[in-house]
C-alpha cells in the first residue's frame, strides 16, 4: 500500500503481496479490463491476524478481519467493496472514506435527524454511529440472538454510552443508569425467560428514529407515552384514554399522569412483585399520593389534598400499614386505568355504584355505604358530627387526664415533702455530701437540662415544644446563646470538680471511694443473682456502689466528649483549618448520639435510683440536703455505715 509503513508484524505478508502483484501484472499484460475486487484479494492482507499499521501519532491500528465472523454476518455475501465503494484496486490509499450505510439502508435518513445523527455529523466522538450499535464486519440480523441489537443484547449495547458515567455527566443525560434499572424490570425478566414480545429499548425509544423526550415527535414524549405503551398493552390504553387522567392528558394538561408516572420508566415491575410502584402498599404511600397530596398540583384543579391522611386514618389504611395484603387500597375502589370522576355515572366511586364497589369485599353492601363522604377527617370543614365528637373528647380527655395528673402531682409532692420534713426531724442522720457538692450538683443539673433542651430544639425544630421555646430568628439566636452559655457552665463545673478531686484532701478521699475495683465486678454479679432469686441477700456496698460509680465515670466520659465535639463545632473555622470536612461530620454525629446517650442514661438510670426505686420513692433528698437517715445508710451503704457510724458508736461506748 502507498505510504504505509510496514511493521515487524507485516513482514510475512510481503511475499504474498509479491505473488499477487505478479497475477495482476499478467492480467494487465493481457490487456483485460480489471474486474471488481474479490473478497479473497482483500483477505490476502486483512486475513492476517498480525496485520496492523502505525498511525502518525504512534498508535497502532489493527486491520485484521475475522473471515469466519464476516461470512456469518448479514453482509457476508455482499463483498467488501459493497460497503468500501472507494476501493477500486488492491493497492488502495491508507485512509478510506467512511462507509455510508445509507447506500442500502433508508433508515439512515431518519437517524440523521436525531440528536445522535446531528452530533455525529458535527464530528462529536462520543456519539454512536451505525457500527457502534450493529457492529462492523460481524453484524447479524436483529432476530439473531447473537446480534448486538437483539432484544436480549440491547440493554448492554445502549448501556455502553447511556450507562457510562462520564458521558452521562458530559451530555447531561437525564437518566444516569438506565441499563441497571431496566435489567431489574419485568420487561427484562420476561425477555430472559424467552418472551421476545416483551419490550426492550427500541420498543419504547425507537431504533433509528430516536428522539429526546422533549421532542413532540418522540415516542417517549409525555403526551405520546400512553400510545407507545399501548402498542403492547392495548386494553390498558383503551381504559386509560377513557379515564379522567387520559382525557386530561389529551386536553393538554401536562400535570395529568401517564403510564410512566405510575409504573416508572426503565424499572417497571409487575404489580404483584415486591418493589413495584403500583403494588398495594406503594399505591398509598408513594404513587397516587405523589399527585394527590401535592398542594401545587391539586390547587390548580380545585381539588383537595389529604386523601392519604384520611385513608391512613381509616380501618383500610391502618390494616394496610399493618401489612394486610387483602385490604382495599386506592385501585381497589378507584380502579387501575379506568379511573373516572366520582360524578361520572360510570365511575366505580359514583354514589350509585358504591354499593357494588364496596360489595366486592363487603358482601350484601347496601345503599348506606354511599351515604356520607369516603375520604374524611374529623377536622374537615362541614363534618359537624365528627367535629363535635372530636371536640367533646378532646375536652373530656383534657379534663379527666389533666385532673388525674393534677391529683397525682399533688399526691407525689405531698409525699415528697412529708418525707423531706420527716428526715429533717430525725435525729439520726448522716452527712454524705458537703454543701459545695450539693450546690455543684444543682448547677450541673440546671446546665444539663438547658443543654439538652436547647440542643434537641435545633435537631427537632418541628416539635411543639421547640417551636414554642425557640421560634423564628430571634428564638434561634436565643437558643444558641442558651446552649453555649450552658456549655461554659458545664466546663466550669468539670474544672471545679477536677480540682476538688486532685488538690484537696477530702477530694482525694472521694476519688479513692469512686475508683473502680474488682469488688465492683463481683458486686454486679452478686446483685444480679440476688435480683433473680439466686442469692438470699444483696451485696454490701461501700460509700459508692457500682451503680453510682458507673454513672459518675460515664458522666466524665460524656462531659469530655461533649466539650471536645461541641467546641469543634463552635469554632468550626479553626477546626477546618487543620482537619477535613468529613471530620466535622463525624464530630457532629458523635455529639448528637452522645447527647441521646446522656439524656437516656439520666432518665433510665439516675432518675430511677433517685425517685422511682421503691426504697427511695418519692424522692432521695440527699441531693438537696446532703444527708440521709442512718437507717438508709445502713441499708444502702452498710460498709460505710459500719466504718463511719457503728465504729464511732463503739468508741463512744468504750469511753
Amino acid at each position: 500500500m502507498k505510504n504505509m509503513p510496514i511493521t515487524t508484524h507485516t513482514a510475512p505478508v510481503v511475499s504474498r503481496c509479491f505473488g499477487l502483484c505478479c497475477v495482476l501484472a499478467a492480467c494487465l499484460l493481457g490487456a483485460l479490463p480489471c474486474a471488481a475486487l474479490d473478497d479473497a484479494e482483500c483477505l490476502f492482507c486483512h486475513g492476517d491476524i498480525e496485520f496492523q499499521v502505525i498511525r502518525p501519532d504512534g498508535s497502532v491500528r489493527h486491520l485484521y478481519l475475522d473471515e469466519e465472523a464476516y461470512t456469518a454476518s448479514v453482509h457476508g455475501s455482499e463483498g467488501c467493496v459493497g460497503c468500501h465503494t472507494d476501493v477500486t484496486e488492491i493497492e488502495h490509499p491508507p485512509e478510506l472514506q467512511k462507509v455510508d450505510c445509507g447506500i442500502c439502508h433508508e433508515e439512515s435518513e431518519a437517524y440523521a435527524k436525531t440528536p445522535h445523527g446531528r452530533m455525529l455529523s458535527e464530528g462529536n466522538p462520543d456519539v454512536s454511529g451505525c457500527a457502534d450499535c450493529h457492529g462492523i464486519h460481524e453484524m447479524r440480523a436483529v432476530a439473531d440472538p447473537l446480534s448486538s441489537v437483539a432484544k436480549a443484547k440491547q440493554p448492554q449495547t445502549c448501556g455502553k454510552c447511556h450507562s457510562n458515567p462520564n458521558l452521562v455527566k458530559d451530555h447531561l443525560i437525564s437518566v444516569a443508569n438506565p441499563t441497571e434499572s431496566y435489567l431489574n424490570s419485568g420487561h427484562a425478566q420476561a425477555i430472559a425467560r424467552g418472551n421476545l414480545e416483551a419490550a426492550a429499548c427500541t420498543n419504547c425509544h425507537g431504533a433509528h428514529d430516536l428522539l429526546p423526550s422533549d421532542d413532540p415527535e418522540s415516542r417517549v414524549y409525555r403526551k405520546n407515552i400512553p400510545e407507545t405503551c399501548g402498542s403492547c398493552h392495548p386494553e390498558a390504553l383503551a381504559e386509560y384514554e377513557r379515564s379522567i387522567h387520559g382525557r386530561a392528558m389529551k386536553a393538554g394538561i401536562k400535570d395529568a399522569p401517564t403510564c410512566a408516572d405510575c409504573h416508572g420508566e426503565h424499572d417497571i415491575l409487575p404489580p404483584s412483585q415486591q418493589g413495584s410502584r403500583v403494588d398495594r402498599r406503594q399505591q398509598v404511600v408513594a404513587t397516587c399520593t405523589r399527585c394527590h397530596d401535592n398542594e401545587r398540583v391539586m390547587s390548580k384543579f380545585g381539588l383537595v389534598t389529604g386523601r392519604q391522611a384520611s385513608y391512613m386514618d381509616s380501618y383500610h389504611g391502618m390494616a394496610s400499614a399493618g401489612g394486610s395484603e387483602i385490604v382495599a387500597t386506592c385501585a381497589s375502589c378507584h380502579g387501575n386505568h379506568l379511573i373516572l370522576s366520582a360524578e361520572d355515572s360510570e365511575s366505580s366511586t359514583h354514589k350509585d355504584n358504591l354499593p357494588g364497589t364496596c360489595g366486592k369485599c363487603h358482601q350484601n353492601a347496601g345503599p348506606n355505604f354511599a351515604v356520607g363522604r369516603v375520604h374524611i377527617m374529623p377536622t374537615d370543614p362541614g363534618q359537624k358530627a365528627l367535629g363535635i365528637v372530636r371536640l367533646l373528647y378532646i375536652a373530656l380527655i383534657t379534663a379527666i387526664i389533666g385532673g388525674m395528673v393534677f391529683h397525682n402531682t399533688l399526691s407525689m409532692g405531698r409525699r415528697a415533702l412529708t418525707k423531706f420534713w420527716a428526715e429533717r426531724r430525725v435525729r439520726g442522720t448522716y452527712k454524705r455530701f458537703s454543701r459545695g457538692m450539693t450546690i455543684g450538683h444543682l448547677v450541673l443539673t440546671v446546665s444539663f437540662i438547658a443543654l439538652s433542651v436547647s440542643g434537641f430544639a435545633l435537631r427537632y425544630p418541628e416539635t411543639w415544644w421547640a417551636s414554642l421555646l425557640f421560634h423564628g430568628e430571634t428564638g434561634l439566636a436565643a437558643r444558641g446563646v442558651v446552649h453555649r452559655a450552658s456549655a461554659l457552665v458545664l466546663v466550669g463545673i468539670a474544672l471545679v470538680n477536677a480540682c476538688f478531686l486532685l488538690f484537696t484532701r477530702s477530694g482525694r478521699t472521694e476519688l479513692g471511694h469512686l475508683m473502680m475495683r474488682m469488688r465492683d465486678f463481683w458486686d454486679v454479679v452478686h446483685n444480679l443473682q440476688y435480683m433473680v432469686g439466686l442469692r438470699p441477700a444483696p451485696p454490701k456496698f461501700d460509700r459508692y456502689s457500682y451503680i453510682e460509680k458507673f454513672e459518675y465515670w460515664g458522666m466524665w466520659w460524656g462531659t469530655l466528649l461533649m466539650i471536645l465535639t461541641g467546641f469543634s463545632m463552635w469554632f468550626v473555622n479553626t477546626f477546618l483549618t487543620y482537619l477535613p470536612k468529613v471530620a466535622l461530620d463525624v464530630v457532629a454525629l458523635v455529639h448528637f448520639y452522645e447527647a441521646w446517650l446522656a439524656v437516656l442514661t439520666i432518665i433510665v438510670w439516675h432518675l430511677y435510683y433517685m425517685i422511682f426505686d421503691p426504697h427511695t420513692y418519692p424522692m432521695n433528698w440527699s441531693w438537696i440536703t446532703g444527708r440521709i437517715t442512718l437507717e438508709d445508710l445502713r441499708e444502702r451503704h452498710p460498709i460505710e455505715y459500719e466504718r463511719e457510724v457503728a465504729r464511732t458508736d463503739e468508741d463512744d461506748a468504750q469511753e
